[in-house]
């Protein structure tokens, strides 16, 4: 007898119900491993604000391995008044509107003069203004009338000896002179020039 027989017998039935009587037969060997499936993909699909007090609501969509996720979530209540935020800074001035177009009114008439006010006192002296250009060269003026002399100056020092200059022209021959006379004296037996005649 195999196993699924035995498992029939152990079935009891009766004319008002039939109970099936649980029977465990022995553990198989584990099967094979199976391959990797896909790897899921996820994606937010719509996201729907509900009903404020409404239960929120998540459905997923499309076909494996890509899958959408829609979200309903409720709209939560009314949180209180937040406090008074700090003023904010004053815009910029608007621009000035245009100025109305009324009609002149007539001149009034002129009043008296008022007295004349006291002098203020003076200002400090301004800085002192930049040279301005030197102006053109004027015409020369007459010549002046000569003065006196004035005192001889001391005598300087003796310049050096000049060079000795050329010898000058031979000049005209002298008159003929006497003619000499030798005579011989007797006492001391010399001889004496005469140069009388």
């Amino acid at each position: 007898m195999d196993i699924y027989e035995s498992a029939l017998q152990k079935i009891k039935c009766d004319t008002k119900n039939c109970k099936p009587c649980a029977y465990a037969g022995p553990t198989g060997p584990t099967g094979a491993t199976g391959p990797t499936g896909a790897t899921p993909s996820l994606t937010i699909g719509t996201v729907t604000t509900g009903l404020p007090g409404t239960p929120a609501t998540a459905s997923i969509t499309g076909t494996s391995p890509n899958f959408i996720l829609n979200l309903t979530i409720p709209q939560g209540p009314t949180g209180p008044t937040g406090a008074t935020g700090v003023t904010g800074p004053t815009g910029a001035t608007g621009s000035t509107g245009a100025s109305g177009v009324g009609a002149t009114g007539p001149t009034g008439p002129t009043g008296p003069t008022g007295p004349t006010g006291a002098t203020g006192v003076t200002g400090p002296t301004g800085p002192e203004g930049a040279t301005g250009p030197t102006g053109p060269e004027g015409a020369t003026g007459p010549t002046g009338s000569e003065g006196a002399t004035g005192p001889t100056g001391p005598t300087g020092p003796e310049g050096a000896t000049g060079a000795t200059g050329p010898e000058g022209a031979t000049g005209p021959t002298g008159p003929e002179g006497a003619t000499a006379r030798l005579f011989k004296s007797s006492n001391n037996h010399r001889y004496k020039l005469n140069n009388s005649l």
